[in-house]
């Protein structure tokens, strides 16, 4: 296992700029999945946009403090935004508290299972299938008790 890994530069730069016109200053967003590589420069290109509060969400501890770190040694949060993050699961009951908790302007997720080595492999097979269908099921059926204005 190498744990010095080199992460991949995703931009999400021009994205951003397609869209900036619907997403306004002052947001408060939730972003699940947020450590991984997309969800951690998705986050990157978000502190350009000066969101009032970001809250991230992703089951690895670690990444999440390597995230953290990166953002606190730059720019991208000079302004002192509300910045929290959270090391659970989007299928666990306390995820359910932390959505409904704060009426969030923008959520993103990005809490995909990409990487399942084998079909043969029953355990990996499960997981992708709680995580990637019946998370995404459970977190629209929280967006329509609490809807964002983005997803």
């Amino acid at each position: 296992m190498n744990l010095n890994k080199k992460r991949i530069k995703i931009s999400f730069e021009k994205d951003m700029k397609n869209n900036i016109d619907k997403f306004e200053k002052n947001l408060n967003v939730l972003v699940i999945g947020g450590a991984g590589t997309i969800g951690s420069n998705y986050i990157k290109e978000l502190f350009k946009l000066k969101p009032s509060k970001v809250v991230v969400v992703d089951t690895n501890e670690n990444e999440l403090t390597e995230l953290t770190r990166d953002l606190r040694s730059s720019n991208f949060m000079d302004y002192n935004p509300s910045y929290i993050t959270y090391p659970v699961s989007l299928l666990s009951n306390t995820f359910d508290k932390i959505f409904l908790s704060d009426k969030f302007d923008l959520v993103a997720n990005f809490s995909a299972h990409k990487h399942v080595r084998s079909e043969k492999d029953v355990l990996s097979i499960e997981a992708l299938i709680k995580n990637n269908i019946f998370g995404i099921i459970k977190l629209l059926k929280l967006c329509e008790k609490q809807p964002p204005k983005y997803f």
